[in-house]
């Protein structure tokens, strides 16, 4: 069985100076995930200027991209055809940006507000997220780029599932944030990954206490990596990883420990191949639908 996985880093690692992230990358001979376009405050008026910048500092970069969408105070759900409007405009941007610098794989954040227990919103910001994707993806279809949508603040990844199923895209898939877990669900990483099964196309790793979102090291935090490698292996995917941590120090010493993790994985491989059971993991139609509460 193969063991490689698609590594990349992510383009915050160096206080969001892009071009350091880059060298990184290639040192460690990772892609690179573009984490932040430019800054907010600046991006309609620099746009085509960053864009160009961006485009002169990967010109000679060889290894895979994949780019972050704008998520930052969006909602295509939103009742306000306003925020709508913006929020189609950034996630437009986002793939075009993905586009020009040939990125493979673009991430998403839900945008759903898990402490909002209301039914009604719960069933609305459903059914409008389907509608969107379902047109949306076709965008990456046509150009064989693959959209992710990646956990946040979901207590339990039914959610993202269920959504991925009804659009029933080749080209929707999901981003499975480990850190998040950590701090918004009662589940462990490994639960969620026999539930997504083969619709898992790409992971964030890093690491927490359960009290922020501090991407810190893999070895600093409460997250059980053996055990969610193990569970990989026995499942047989392969998802590609972003190694999202801000700091430099803390990210080779995650790839250090994160190849030990792999290397105590792998026995695994030969014993579960023979089990039988193992395709029933892989089924994410088995696993029940998401109900609104």
């Amino acid at each position: 069985m193969d063991t490689k996985f698609k590594k990349f880093i992510s383009s915050t690692v160096d206080f969001h100076e892009f071009r350091n992230a880059v060298e990184i990358a290639r040192e460690l001979g990772y892609g690179i995930e573009i984490s932040r376009f430019g800054k907010l405050r600046e991006l309609d008026s620099h746009f085509d200027s960053t864009l160009k910048e961006y485009k002169a500092v990967l010109a000679d970069f060889d290894n895979e991209i994949s780019c972050h969408g704008f998520f930052s105070n969006l909602s295509i759900a939103s009742k306000d055809p306003l925020i709508r409007e913006i929020s189609y405009k950034r996630y437009q941007q986002s793939f075009e940006i993905a586009c020009e610098l040939g990125a493979k794989t673009v991430v998403f954040h839900t945008c759903l507000n898990n402490l909002l227990k209301h039914k009604d919103y719960q069933a609305s910001f459903f059914v409008n997220n389907i509608e969107f994707y379902k047109e949306f993806a076709k965008q990456f279809e046509r150009e064989g780029i693959v959209a992710t949508i990646e956990n946040v603040h979901e207590a339990a990844p039914d959610w993202i599932r269920t959504l991925i199923s009804a659009v029933n895209s080749p080209n929707l898939k999901a981003t499975l944030d480990v850190g998040h877990t950590n701090l918004h669900s009662p589940l462990a990483p490994s639960d969620w990954v026999r539930d997504w099964g083969i619709l898992l196309h790409h992971m964030h790793i890093h690491n927490n206490f359960g009290d922020e979102d501090a991407h810190g090291a893999l070895s600093n935090g409460g997250v059980d990596y053996p055990t969610l490698f193990k569970t990989i292996n026995e499942i047989e995917l392969r998802p590609s990883i972003t190694f999202e941590i801000f700091n430099k120090d803390a990210l080779f010493e995650s790839v250090r420990s994160f190849e030990e993790v792999l290397e105590n994985a792998s026995f695994l491989s030969d014993f579960v191949a023979c089990r039988s059971a193992r395709q029933a993991l892989i089924a994410p139609a088995l696993a029940p639908t998401y109900v609104f509460k």
